[in-house]
C-alpha cells in the first residue's frame, strides 16, 4: 500500500469513529485523543471560573470526555458539562 493510500484509510477510520460521539452530542468526546489529556484545565481552575459567574460548586467529576460540574445557582440545581480543554460550557442541565 502506499502512502497515499494509507493516508486516506487512516482518515476514514478517525472519521469513522468519531460519529458516534457527534451523533449522541457530546462535544466532549471528541477531544479524546492521545495527549490530550495533558492540555485538560484543572478542577480548581474550573471552580473558580463557575464560582466567577455566581456558581456555588457541589462536585466536579469526569463524565465522558467532559467535566460535569454539580452547581447552585439562584437557589435552582444544575449539571453543566464543560470542555476540559477550553472550559467552554458544552450543556446546561436544570435539576
Amino acid at each position: 500500500m502506499n502512502v497515499k493510500l494509507k493516508t486516506i484509510a487512516a482518515l476514514i477510520m478517525v472519521s469513522a469513529l468519531s460519529i458516534p460521539a457527534v451523533a449522541s452530542g457530546n462535544k466532549c468526546a471528541v477531544i479524546q485523543k492521545p495527549g490530550q489529556k495533558s492540555k485538560w484545565m484543572s478542577k480548581d481552575v474550573i471552580t473558580q471560573s463557575l464560582a466567577s459567574q455566581g456558581y456555588k460548586v457541589k462536585k466536579i467529576e469526569k463524565e465522558d470526555g467532559c467535566y460535569e460540574a454539580y452547581v447552585k445557582k439562584d437557589g435552582k440545581k444544575y449539571e453543566i458539562y464543560l470542555n476540559p480543554i477550553t472550559g467552554a460550557v458544552v450543556k446546561t442541565e436544570e435539576k
